[in-house]
């Protein structure tokens, strides 16, 4: 593996200035740092999230797209949302491709969130089990996601599309959980339904033939329920609610570090496997 500046940019390239286009739902937008963009306060799109923190990273770097929105599953790059045109559209329309292009997205397309509140809430699967998300995950989604991953893809061709997989947000052991309300079974679903999403992500962005970014390990020591969390607390009810298990500016800066160290190793790196 080879290692080289300006997120392996030729020398040409690095005396310009970068492009950076930010795709996807929450976990891109930056929810869980507020406050948030007044121009468009539904996406609720944070100055501290870390497509943002990234470009911050590299000095020539900009953010020419910020279309990332929080609640947008797949349909959104397809589809209006939340009074925004679908994101592809935004993509499309730039007078200029962005040399990069991230995206986070599949999480609401399982009802993700829904389930972590019902955790808190009550108890984490209404019937005892998870083979539903987890039927969704394998059976439905990698058809989806590598079909809408194409489509980023065509709409820019010559950018550099990084999908962004999801950071562990749970205690990855029960002795460093500090929440009642989470059992030891509770955590170890909700452990292992989001490997699931990131394996499947994984695959299918290979099978689209763009990056794939691990994250999963970027909280690690600091996931919600620990004793020095990056992570929004829980709660049921506004704002608390929508701030829910999303990565705080801590948490925003630490999965825009694994990005960066990804963006600045060579593109035939082993994660292209």
């Amino acid at each position: 593996m080879t290692v080289s500046s300006g997120w392996n940019a030729s020398a040409a390239a690095a005396s310009r200035q970068r492009t950076l286009a930010a795709l996807g739902d929450s976990y891109s937008s930056g929810e869980g740092s507020p406050p948030f963009d007044v121009l468009a306060p539904r996406c609720r799109r944070s100055s501290q999230a870390w497509p943002r923190r990234l470009a911050a990273m590299e000095p020539s770097t900009t953010v020419a797209l910020f279309a990332a929105c929080s609640g947008a599953t797949t349909d959104a790059l397809n589809e209006s949302f939340k009074g925004e045109q679908p994101q592809l559209t935004q993509l499309r329309r730039l007078r200029t491709a962005p040399d990069i292009v991230t995206i986070t997205i599949g999480g609401n397309d399982i009802g993700f969130s829904n389930v972590i509140l019902s955790c808190f809430a009550w108890k984490c699967f209404w019937d005892g089990k998870d083979k539903r998300e987890l039927d969704h995950i394998t059976k439905e989604l990698p058809d989806v996601l590598s079909a809408n991953y194409a489509a980023v893809k065509a709409v820019a061709p010559h950018s550099r599309i990084v999908v962004v997989g999801y950071p562990d947000i749970f205690p990855s052991s029960q002795h460093k959980n500090t929440c009642k309300w989470l059992s030891n079974t509770e955590r170890r679903q909700l452990t292992s339904l989001n490997s699931q999403l990131n394996r499947v992500i994984r695959r299918a962005a290979a099978d689209a033939d763009v990056e794939y970014v691990a994250t999963d390990r970027t909280l690690r020591g600091h996931e919600i329920c620990t004793k020095d969390s990056w992570v929004a607390p829980i709660g049921l009810f506004p704002p608390a609610r929508d701030l829910s298990a999303h990565p705080t500016a801590r948490g925003q800066q630490a999965i825009a570090t694994a990005v960066d160290r990804r963006l600045s190793t060579d593109r035939l790196s082993t994660d292209r496997r």
